[in-house]
């Protein structure tokens, strides 16, 4: 494969892929060169392509296929971009290539280290159809940046913050606190891929934040009755129960098709943090607990 391109008139050019290919003469060429050339860093190669009989070098010569004029890394996006113009409504030809290009580069990984054989053009069709339906209004694409391994290594630029004060109240193990932390990871991410893509507005994202709130709401203020009518003492286990209903519980959708726990969950904690819509916790005392805080940081 190369930038470069190929004369129409060299031996080699039988070797394109094509209907046309010649690999006679590109077989006399390079049995030339073999003999003729004076480079020693091919030397050891050519002695081994000289040692092969008639047969062998034509069956090597024939699975060799030359690629020439290939796009320069720099034109990629442009070039890509002409090739599926036809499936791409106009004004989203930057998020269209970061989907294709953030689906290729895993299957590249897959590819290098043998969990995939092979990737076919029928595949490329599918995934181009995929990418057109993920783009349509009722619904959202996701960053291809979401699927990538988050481990609990990855947590520690989070845990200092509010929204991970507020899981520690209720003293969440750790299994799950650094798999909250996560959801909030890629949530974070996905919105932050939309906007920059303008796939979704500020307005949009209030409207699901007060949506979640209201969920929210319901099941705090219920659990809470509960827990003062009933006599419970065991804050934690009440604020624990909270933070399990929500999640399991929340139907609230941002697209009518777009259905993503994850998004939801990581969503609620940026509620939790402060970050979007009006403040929400899970230990039935969070209120008093945060304003603590807040005097602490004052004073």
């Amino acid at each position: 494969m190369t930038t470069s391109i190929l004369p129409s008139d060299s031996d080699l050019a039988g070797l394109r892929l094509g209907e046309h290919r010649n690999t006679a003469d590109a077989v006399d060429a390079l049995t030339n060169a073999a003999e003729t050339s004076t480079n020693q860093a091919t030397e050891k190669w050519r002695h081994r392509f000289l040692a092969l009989d008639p047969s062998e070098r034509e069956s090597l010569v024939m699975n060799i296929v030359l690629n020439d004029s290939s796009p320069q890394a720099a034109r990629l996006e442009e070039n890509l971009t002409l090739t599926f113009r036809y499936a791409i409504t106009p004004g989203q030809e930057a998020v269209f290539y970061d989907l294709l290009r953030g689906w290729w580069t895993g299957i590249a990984v897959r590819l290098l280290d043998r969990s995939l054989e092979s990737v076919t053009g029928n595949d490329l069709i599918v995934q181009i159809s995929d990418i057109v339906d993920q783009l349509r209004t009722d619904t959202l694409p996701i960053d291809p940046a979401v699927l990538e391994p988050f481990s609990e290594s990855s947590t520690g630029p989070y845990r200092s913050r509010r929204f991970v004060q507020q899981l520690s109240w209720i003293a969440l193990d750790n299994t799950r606190l650094w798999k909250a932390i996560r959801d909030y990871h890629r949530s974070f991410t996905q919105r932050s891929f939309w906007l920059r893509h303008q796939l979704l507005s500020e307005t949009e994202l209030d409207r699901f934040a007060f949506q979640l709130h209201d969920e929210w709401e319901q099941i705090f203020d219920t659990r809470v009755y509960e827990m003062t009518r009933d006599g419970r003492i065991d804050v934690e286990a009440v604020g624990q129960e909270i933070f399990t209903m929500i999640a399991h519980e929340s139907r609230a959708k941002l697209r009518d098709r777009f259905e993503a726990p994850w998004f939801n969950r990581g969503m609620f904690h940026a509620l939790a943090d402060g970050e979007v819509g009006e403040q929400i916790g899970w230990h039935p005392e969070f209120v008093s607990k945060l304003e603590e805080i807040l005097s602490d940081v004052a004073s």
